[in-house]
């Protein structure tokens, strides 16, 4: 009963022309609001990411390369627990990859580093849920509604299968079933067009939204946002930065020059 309900034909009178204009005028407004502000944070993030190369690539590489290496060493250590010889490993055997050979965890207080975002698959899980209970095709009322759902679900399971999560949210903003039957009910051909137009822009300003909030979640964003801050209560935000690495670096050597004793003493002991 509730799906006939829906369906039944729009009161297209509702709708005046001047009430239709003042609303694309608005969503247009809104549309041009969040894109202009994606575009101009995205301009300072990307100015921020090249300053970033200049000013902290020497130490970010040598804090990259030093976790490489007390991994390496910690699954070292791990192995010569157990009694196994890592000179006796395959060169196709990788012990990083395989299970976690040691419960110690690595230390995660460095600071931000300019990198991007790692995928978040439960985020993505979660979304495909949802959006298959949104259009999965079973809960069709009409052929008409049955096609649009089939069409939408077929590029919600391509773009799961790719982890697209990009296009995920951009499905997230397509039309629902329901307001596709509702706009195939308007028999004026102006007024639907205008409708159309208005749900276009709402769903582009959703997505710049979307893509704004994604961005100020990235390791880069972030950081401009600390010098930002920095800045403003006078400190020099790369100097305190820079500081900070270098404070992070040292702590990470004595890290591995613990672990490398460790490695010798067990050496010995098994000599």
């Amino acid at each position: 009963m509730n799906n006939e309900k829906s369906m039944q034909p729009v009161q297209e009178s509702q709708w005046s022309k001047e009430e239709l204009r003042l609303e694309i005028e608005k969503a247009r407004v809104a549309m041009v609001e969040a894109e202009g502000e994606l575009a101009a944070e995205q301009a300072a993030v990307n100015a921020f990411r090249m300053h970033c190369r200049l000013k902290l690539d020497d130490l970010v590489d040598q804090m990259l390369q030093q976790r490489s290496t007390k991994e390496a060493l910690l699954a070292e250590l791990a192995l010569m627990r157990q009694g196994i010889d890592p000179a006796f490993l395959d060169d196709d055997d990788d012990p990083l990859t395989d299970e976690p050979w040691t419960d110690e965890p690595l230390q995660e207080d460095e600071p931000l580093l300019p990198t991007e975002t790692p995928r978040d698959k439960a985020a993505e899980k979660t979304l495909f849920r949802e959006l298959a209970r949104r259009f999965h095709p079973d809960l069709a009322a009409s052929a008409f509604e049955r096609s649009y759902r089939t069409t939408i679900m077929a590029a919600i399971n391509s773009a799961y299968a790719e982890g697209d999560s990009e296009a995920l949210y951009d499905i997230a903003g397509e039309l629902t079933p329901q307001e596709v039957a509702a706009l195939s009910q308007i028999s004026n051909r102006e007024v639907r067009r205008a409708r159309q137009s208005i749900n276009k822009m709402r769903r582009l300003e959703n997505k710049a939204k979307r893509q704004l909030a994604a961005l100020r979640r990235e390791n880069t964003a972030r950081l401009w946002q600390r010098v930002q801050a920095l800045d403003e209560h006078d400190e020099d935000g790369w100097s305190v930065l820079r500081r900070e690495l270098e404070q992070v670096i040292s702590r990470r050597q004595d890290e591995i020059d613990q672990l490398n004793k460790q490695i010798e003493m067990l050496r010995e002991q098994v000599e």
